[in-house]
């Protein structure tokens, strides 16, 4: 069965409390607010759900926390990527065994000197041939210091079992080059930052994944609809505030973007070490960033800030629904 990632997919922070285990009522209680928006689904276990610091038993707990929390027209993606072929084939089958629509699979990063395109290529080729579900690639080069050729990522996209591509880089022209090699009509690409979001559906991008769309959701899902809608002036506004919230909190570290959720009424208290949390200067600006992003009004007690719910799609003449 196909799955249809046109729209924005928001990938979730992992909560902990306050002795470093992931908090699962608190995960819960974020998601009974994701799930009232127009989200089309969710990324768990991606770079903001903070993967390579949870061990195999919490990333199976958090499956099943997430699949048990969601209705089920929400699509889920989750994050299987392991260092080597034979645990990441392992994880993606448990995510499987716990619901998952597609496992997201970033690139082996560790031996990068030794792994070139041909060694990425048989590992992802071996994970699709024995994958239950189907997969997408995921680069994000500014962590993982790896990229995929786009030849390369073109030839993995005639796999059956390969679907898509998670594109994180913010690169623009990277982009472009993908969609200029590849020849498989069905094949889905995703963009994982806010920066270039018009640009890249533009260029033939099916919606994105982006960590900001856990902060305004409603917002993020705005911008898309009102680009898919031919409203691209206001498309480009929502972009460009999404953007600057973005770059005050998700694109500050994991540890912002949850500081930041602490202000908008969702849960985010501390990232797991060595992520740093940030200081009082820094807080401060995820305070102005979110007052400034135009994107929140203060709650009735002034303690919050409330996103703002229908302006975005009141002004550009339709419904989230449409």
């Amino acid at each position: 069965m196909a799955i249809n990632l046109n729209g924005v997919i928001a990938a979730l922070p992992t909560p902990f409390n306050q002795s470093g285990e992931v908090d699962h009522e608190k995960l819960k209680s974020n998601l009974d607010i994701w799930n009232g928006t127009d989200l089309i689904g969710y990324l768990v276990l991606g770079s903001t759900g903070e993967f390579p610091h949870l061990t195999p038993d919490e990333k199976i707990a958090v499956m099943e926390t997430v699949r048990d929390s969601i209705p089920p027209d929400k699509i889920l993606l989750m994050g299987t990527g392991e260092l080597s072929t034979r645990h990441t084939i392992e994880m993606t089958q448990r995510a499987h065994d716990f619901g998952a629509d597609a496992a997201v699979i970033i690139t082996p990063f560790y031996y990068k000197k030794v792994l070139h395109d041909e060694e990425l290529e048989a590992h992802y080729l071996r994970i699709a041939d024995s994958s239950p579900i189907p997969i997408l690639l995921y680069t994000i080069p500014q962590f993982a210091g790896v990229y995929l050729m786009p030849e390369t990522i073109a030839r993995l996209a005639e796999h059956h079992n390969i679907i898509g591509l998670k594109e994180s880089s913010g690169d623009l022209p990277q982009l472009k080059e993908i969609f200029r090699e590849l020849k498989t009509p069905d094949f889905s690409v995703l963009l994982g930052a806010p920066g270039i979001l018009t640009e890249g559906l533009e260029a033939g991008a099916a919606g994105a994944v982006l960590a900001v769309a856990s902060l305004a959701p409603n917002a993020c899902v705005a911008a898309d609809h009102a680009f898919r809608h031919g409203n691209f002036e206001r498309a480009e506004t929502l972009q460009r505030q999404l953007t600057a919230l973005a770059k005050a909190t998700a694109g500050g570290g994991v540890g912002r973007l949850k500081a930041a959720l602490d202000r908008v009424g969702l849960y985010g208290y501390l990232a797991r070490s060595p992520l740093p949390s940030p200081t009082a200067t820094e807080r401060e600006d995820i305070e102005r960033a979110i007052a400034e992003s135009g994107l929140f009004s203060r709650s009735e007690d002034g303690t919050l800030w409330i996103e703002t719910e229908n302006r975005y799609t009141a002004e550009a003449g339709y419904s989230n629904h449409d």
